[in-house]
């Protein structure tokens, strides 16, 4: 097994954790649909990280080719993994009899929620100057990638601090334009 093989299958593995914490919220409130009303901010967050964590696997290929593999690399490429799990988790609405509404559960759980996906560009941002940037060629200008790795980080805050239904809205679909943007600028390179 090649160290990439290593670290894919151990990412794989803690991204799946939040992929099963979105399926089983879902089947959740599925099943107990005629007691608990589904929240639309609640589900447009976690089928966001329900894509966000399908398109970091798909970014982790990119290293398939890069030789020099070391902790440091394999730490920074744990942090959005684990950011990815614990925000699937922390999102997940609990449908027990006796829980508040999922409305409720959204507003109280999104800012830890939204502090913990801040972390994910803030560690993409960490890699470009480190000299981990090997696994993923130099953007053409690595200070406009910074800025908005930045801006991301700072919506997420911001919507972490916000009870504005608005506010999630708004910063939803911004950070859902930038991910299909990314994925699109990715389709082109490969």
């Amino acid at each position: 097994m090649s160290a990439f093989e290593f670290v894919l299958v151990a990412l794989a593995i803690l991204i799946g954790f939040g992929i099963s914490a979105i399926l089983e919220g879902l089947g959740d409130l599925i099943r107990t649909r005629r007691r608990v009303r589904p929240y639309p901010l609640q589900l447009a967050a976690s089928a966001y990280v329900l894509w966000f964590s399908l398109q970091y696997l798909w970014i982790l290929w990119l290293g398939r080719e890069l030789e020099a593999w070391n902790f440091l690399l394999y730490l920074g490429l744990a942090v959005p993994a684990l950011s990815i799990a614990l925000a699937a988790h922390i999102l997940k609405t609990d449908t027990s009899p006796g829980a508040p509404s999922a409305r409720d559960q959204y507003f109280e759980n999104s800012g830890p929620a939204y502090l913990t996906l801040a972390l994910f560009p803030l560690s993409a941002l960490g890699m470009s100057f480190t000299g981990l940037r090997d696994m993923v060629p130099d953007p053409p200008n690595l200070v406009a990638v910074s800025i908005v790795r930045l801006g991301i980080a700072g919506l997420f805050v911001f919507m972490a601090w916000s009870k504005s239904e608005r506010v999630h809205w708004v910063g939803l679909g911004v950070v859902w334009l930038f991910a299909v943007g990314f994925v699109l600028r990715l389709a082109t390179r490969l």
